[in-house]
């Protein structure tokens, strides 16, 4: 793909899984990425590095798309946002690491509100207050307001934005039609059905045949910038983080596909956030998996049975679809489907994850010893099954684009800088992916080990071979002088005369040595892995009881809301069966009535006992993981 200046483009999608605390490592790749971009640029600009102009690539890499789901899915709304706003301020160094660094990424995942000078409480003082309980509503085990408060300081913008003045001043690195897409789990189903009626059954009598439905509970958000004026609202969502309503329902996607089932709270799209008509259309594009055309070619998709002006609760989508990078990848596919047909891709794709799946570190089998061992195993599986991706595996040796993805990597090396054992995981990836709301030293050294992971990624992995004596040069490359083919090439086995240039160059290669190039792979801004200090969690021991009690007191007196409707009414007959059968007698309420004083002396101190047993277990098994992963201090040592 060219510009009007015959400038080579490559269009760039972005997919941020879902990693619950480990958001924070993705938002390090993305302040890292935004970082070389912006240094780019402004090179190329001849604003910054101008004893090196001659060394300045000139082709341009256009972030087209980012999508992502539950942590990934935030940090999503947080670049698009960062980019709009229009003052890249990377977070460099690993100094002064509680101030607030005018960062949306780092401010948002790494202090995450425990800079506030008037909240002297840590984010876990935070996460078991029960003040979200005294309302008698039991809606997450952790107090979720936290999450309504980052999000609130992220959609923060200076009054009387122009989002089309913003659209006009963006790098030439985000596209002006940038869309951002969102997975949710939504716990209404939309019915799907298939047509089981023949020809017959059509004629006479209104048909008995009923149709066959299943249920669709994966809805994408998709939104389009669309160069700063709203598109047809009934294909698209508008990508607008300063003006209501849209500002809002970007807000409500974002926090809504990170409401971690059951950990944090549910989110409610209603009506008015999306439309009927909306939804159609992305019910259509999930069935056809094109979500690059503003018409997916669905004609014979129906949807006879929609439910009107639609509602519904919805949880995290990492419980469908955690890593919706075939999503994103669609639209890069549409947009670039007259790509010149070279054999070269114009086009490629970057997930980020943090956690990611390995098939070959599964557990061998074992069978299981009785049917609470199976029990046990079938959310596992069902949730396995829900995630599966069959159109992604069919795709995953095509040619026709890019793709590659940054997880974490921290090598341990010896004092002559040689690897020396496996790479350390990310310190969040503790207690379930919670670790990161336990202590701010694991969010910082996981935000700053995504920086440099990025780093790495951009000057090894995210290029293409560069091969003169045969021509086979990537046309990006083609323009390129042997000044910059020196500067930026890997050469990945010594000697072997086989070279790497960048899609994205780093121009700090510029002014960095041989030696240092080398040695800069296995350096890491914060070296050690950081230890959580057990008594930091025994503090907290007692409010930990007090929410889980709360927990009990609110499912005790829960209202179950049952209303008399048609299907009590019917069941009249048997409620007769079942009181004359089993209905108390004056000795039996005489007993309730001696007995109820004791039952409920009972209930309290019986709930006080299993809170304090749940609470000990719960300490217990997050010591035990932060044990098992080497994050724990050990004072005797």
């Amino acid at each position: 793909m060219q510009n009007r200046n015959n400038t080579e483009i490559f269009s760039l999608g972005i997919t941020m899984a879902g990693a619950v605390s480990a958001g924070c490592y993705t938002a390090g790749v993305m302040d890292y990425l935004f970082e070389i971009l912006d240094l780019w640029e402004k090179a190329k600009e001849g604003k910054v590095l101008e004893e090196y102009s001659d060394k300045i690539p000139k082709h341009r890499v256009r972030i087209d798309a980012m999508g992502g789901a539950s942590a990934g899915g935030m940090t999503t709304t947080m670049a698009a946002i960062y980019a709009l706003n229009g003052t890249v301020n990377p977070v460099k160094e690993a100094v002064n690491l509680d101030e607030s660094k005018n960062n949306i990424l780092y401010d948002s995942w790494v202090l995450m509100g425990e800079n506030d000078t008037q909240e002297k409480r840590s984010l876990l003082e935070k996460l078991l207050d029960t003040k979200d309980l005294e309302k008698g509503k039991f809606n997450s085990l952790l107090n979720s307001e936290f999450v309504d408060s980052i999000a609130d300081q992220a959609f923060l913008a200076d009054k009387d934005v122009v989002l089309k003045q913003k659209v006009d001043q963006l790098p030439s690195y985000i596209s002006k039609d940038l869309q951002l897409l969102f997975s949710h789990c939504f716990l209404r189903g939309i019915p799907l059905d298939v047509n089981f009626e023949t020809s017959i059954s059509k004629f006479g009598r209104k048909s008995v045949i009923p149709n066959h439905s299943t249920f669709e509970h994966y809805i994408v958000t998709q939104y389009r910038l669309n160069n700063g004026l709203q598109p047809d609202k009934e294909k698209y969502l508008w990508l607008n983080p300063y003006d209501k309503p849209y500002a809002d329902t970007l807000k409500l996607s974002t926090i809504a596909t990170g409401a971690f089932p059951i950990g944090l709270a549910f989110r409610e799209f209603k009506t008015e956030d999306l439309g009927d008509a909306y939804l159609k259309t992305t019910i259509k594009r999930i069935i056809t998996g094109e979500f690059g055309d503003d018409n997916p070619s669905a004609k014979n998709i129906k949807l006879k049975f929609f439910p009107k002006n639609y509602s519904s609760v919805v949880i995290d989508g990492g419980a469908i679809n955690n890593e919706p990078y075939r999503e994103v990848l669609s639209v890069l596919q549409h947009q670039n489907s007259k790509a010149p047909d070279d054999g070269y891709p114009r086009y490629g794709i970057i997930m980020i994850d943090p956690f990611p799946d390995r098939a070959q570190s599964q557990k061998p089998y074992s069978r299981p010893n009785d049917a609470i061992d199976v029990a046990q195993g079938i959310i596992g599986t069902l949730l396995d099954q829900s995630r599966i991706k069959r159109r992604e595996m069919l795709e995953t040796e095509s040619n026709k684009y890019f793709k590659s993805i940054v997880f974490p990597r921290k090598w341990k090396t010896n004092t002559d800088n040689k690897i020396i054992g496996p790479p350390d995981t990310v310190a969040c990836a503790s207690a379930m992916a919670f670790g990161g709301f336990l202590d701010k030293s694991f969010r910082q050294h996981d935000f700053f080990l995504g920086r440099n992971n990025a780093r790495n990624f951009l000057r090894y992995f995210f290029s293409f071979p560069y091969d003169k004596l045969n021509n086979d040069i990537h046309p990006i490359h083609k323009t390129w002088t042997d000044e910059m083919i020196d500067a930026f090439k890997f050469e990945k086995v010594k000697n072997s005369g086989k070279f790497y240039l960048p899609i994205i160059p780093d121009l700090y290669l510029l002014s960095e040595s041989e030696e240092t190039k080398l040695s800069r792979r296995t350096q890491y801004d914060i070296p050690k892995t950081p230890r959580y200090r057990p008594e930091e969690l025994f503090k907290l021991e007692k409010k930990l009881k007090q929410r889980v009690s709360k927990i009990f007191d609110v499912i005790q007196s829960r209202d179950s809301g049952e209303h008399i409707n048609k299907t009590t009414i019917k069941n009249a007959v048997a409620e007769k069966w079942i009181k004359k059968k089993y209905g108390k007698n004056w000795l039996d309420k005489a007993g309730d009535f001696i007995m109820s004083p004791a039952y409920g002396l009972g209930m309290f101190f019986g709930k006080r006992v299993v809170a304090k047993k749940i609470t000990r277990m719960i300490i217990s098994e997050i010591l035990k993981d932060l044990g098992k992963k080497g994050l724990l201090e050990d004072n005797e040592k």
